[in-house]
């Protein structure tokens, strides 16, 4: 049986969502502010919170914080009332899950209490499915038709890198560069064969040649496959193009300092920077990226 805390300063605001909350089974307990609160949810963490907005030493906007903060995986549904409606807004952008006017308590709040809990334990489901989850096999394919396709990828796999806690939050935007890099690589230079030289071009020759061959074959029919194995220790990424190639051996030291400032170099540059490991196969049509875990597991 689910329990929802209700905090509010006045003592009948907070018996009347009770009533309305026990009539579907559900359990409550109460809190006079968001100190209050937040005490009782160090003691017995409920399933979920249904706060009030303007209350004294500690109010809905602060309790969120603190929620969000220590306590991510408790939801939060807010009752506004008249003079309250900045401040609800403030706190639905820093994590608040819904909000309800108090003069429709009684019609809105319970199927509100309903949906949130029904989406809050799909996501406790999924995180005790991920801490027994020991490896997982990814597989993409794409076309070249269309510019920018593969940024959806990028974000999934930084989705799944950010779920198996494999890297924080500024690592996660390093590695979501370092794959964009590699994805252009495949897609441009490798399936449209683009030279990195034609974007030092005034004239747009590197766009205009590159939605061109976009639409021309061989080059339209070609795909970037890529495969991602992650475990609790690594993730591994394999992007693979249909180009003709190149010799790896003979790629410039991006990080010499004659070498910086080249177009040509600096998405190696970013992967090689951004990524602990990354090698070439020997036909340079596929690359292989690798991040490690940098620190222990954050648990949630």
């Amino acid at each position: 049986m689910a329990t929802v805390l209700i905090v509010d300063d006045n003592t009948m605001d907070r018996q009347l969502a009770a009533g309305i909350v026990k009539k579907v089974g559900m359990d409550t307990r109460q809190a006079m502010n968001g100190k209050d609160a937040l005490e009782q949810i160090e003691h017995d963490p409920p399933d979920l919170v249904l706060t009030d907005m303007l209350m004294p030493e500690m109010d809905g906007l602060e309790l969120v914080r603190h929620i969000k903060s220590q306590h991510s995986a408790i939801p939060v549904i807010l009752m506004t009332a008249h003079g309250s409606e900045e401040i609800a807004v403030k706190a639905l952008k820093i994590g608040a899950a819904s909000y309800v006017p108090k003069q429709n308590l009684a019609r809105d709040l319970n199927h509100t209490i309903k949906d949130i809990l029904s989406v809050a334990t799909g996501k406790r489901d999924e995180q005790k499915a991920m801490a027994c989850l020991s490896e997982s096999h990814l597989v993409f394919v794409l076309g070249v038709a269309k510019g920018g396709a593969h940024e959806s990828i990028v974000g999934y796999l930084q989705n799944q890198l950010r779920a198996w806690q494999l890297c924080d939050e500024a690592d996660l935007i390093r590695v979501g560069t370092a794959l964009h890099e590699a994805f252009i690589n495949a897609i441009e230079h490798g399936n449209l064969e683009l030279a990195s030289d034609l974007r030092d071009q005034p004239d747009g020759a590197y766009q205009i040649m590159g939605e061109t061959r976009r639409r021309e074959s061989p080059y339209c029919d070609r795909q970037v496959f890529v495969t991602a194995h992650l475990t609790r220790d690594q993730a591994k990424i394999t992007i693979r193009d249909e180009g003709p190639g190149f010799d790896p051996g003979r790629l410039p030291d991006p990080t010499k300092p004659e070498n910086i400032g080249k177009i040509s170099g600096r998405g190696l540059l970013l992967v090689r920077t951004f990524m602990d490991e990354v090698y070439f196969n020997e036909t340079g049509n596929e690359i292989t990226l690798i991040k490690r875990r940098s620190s222990e597991p954050k648990r949630a």
